[in-house]
Parts: structure tokens; sequence; C-alpha cells
């Protein structure tokens, strides 16, 4: 009884496997496309990952130099107004200089400032006996004719500054007149 029930209670034999079959060509062949195809993605996944970082690190570069770039734009930029005004004062205490000495003295401090001026890109322009240029120049007053000829510019009130063929600021003159009154005329 016992025998009976252990064969009772025992699993069941399995059933013979068959014999192996033979698998068609194209199985094997689709096994190996789909193995080449897999490979395929792999490496391809491979190359779109290495591309994504190197875009990744160049876009972290151009954020870097973008930030590197707008912090100078930040802080205040050196006005060059006040050297141009400097160099006006330069020339007209040159002008009005009694001793040699000083008049040199300040024209050597004016051609440094002149210099620097130039090195930063700007031009000034006083041109004292030449015929005025109306798209460089205002003309603010007339004195008597200085030996220098009539409607020539005898005295550069504010020289006017250009960087490269832009204008950046206007300058004034006074031009020489015919001794026809013995009053000088300035501004209008």
């Amino acid at each position: 009884m016992l025998t009976w029930l252990r064969s009772r209670l025992s699993s069941p034999p399995l059933p013979a496997l068959p014999a192996e079959e033979v698998r068609p060509t194209w199985a094997d062949e689709l096994l190996e496309a789909l193995q080449k195809q897999s490979r395929s993605v792999v490496k391809q996944g491979a190359r779109l990952d290495a591309s994504l970082g190197e875009l990744d690190s160049r876009v972290a570069a151009l954020h870097d130099a973008l930030k590197a770039s707008a912090a100078p734009a930040a802080t205040p930029a050196i006005r060059l107004d006040d050297v141009f005004d400097a160099l006006d004062a330069l020339d007209e205490a040159r002008r009005l200089a009694d001793e040699p000495h000083l008049a040199a003295g300040l024209a050597r401090v004016s051609e440094r400032l002149c210099r620097f001026c130039e090195r930063a890109g700007y031009t000034r322009l006083a041109p004292v006996g030449e015929l005025p240029d109306a798209r460089l120049l205002r003309i603010v007053g007339t004195e008597h004719d200085t030996g220098i000829g009539t409607g020539r510019v005898t005295r550069v009130v504010r020289a006017a500054i250009v960087a490269g063929t832009t204008l950046v600021r206007e300058g004034e003159a006074i031009l020489s007149q015919e001794g026809g009154t013995d009053e000088q005329r300035l501004g209008h």
C-alpha cells in the first residue's frame, strides 16, 4: 500500500523529448542578421553617447566664455570724454602760457595723452590753420585775421574726435575773418 501511495504521490514521468529537429536555414540567417543589427545598435549608441558628451563639454565651454565676456561688459568702461576735455584745456593753457618752457611741458603732456587716445582707437583732429570741415567742426566764433588767411581755423575750442571713420565728438572752432570790425564775434 505504501508503494501504491508513493506511486500516486510522486510526479508523473516526463514525456520523452522528441528527436532534435533540423532547423531551417532561414532561421540561422535571421538569427545572424539580428545579432549583426544588435551589435550595430550598440556601436551607434556608444557613438551617440560620445557625441553627446563632446557636445555637452562644448556647450559648457561656450557658457564659460559667455560668462567671462559678459563680466567685463558689466564693469563700467573707461570714459575718454574727460581725457578729450583735458586735452582741450591743455591746448588752451599752452596758447595762453607766457613762458616757453611751460608751453613745452604742456605740449609734452598733451602728446602723451594723444598717444594714449590713439592706442585706444581714437584720433583727435585740431586743424589749426586749415579750412574747416563741416562734417567735423562747428564754427562758434570769429577773430581778426591773424596772418593765416581769412576763413581758416585760428583756434580749436573743442577738438573733433574720430574712431576710424566714425565721428565720436563734434569739434568747435573759431575762424579768422577780415579786419572790418574791431570786435570778436563768439557764439551766435
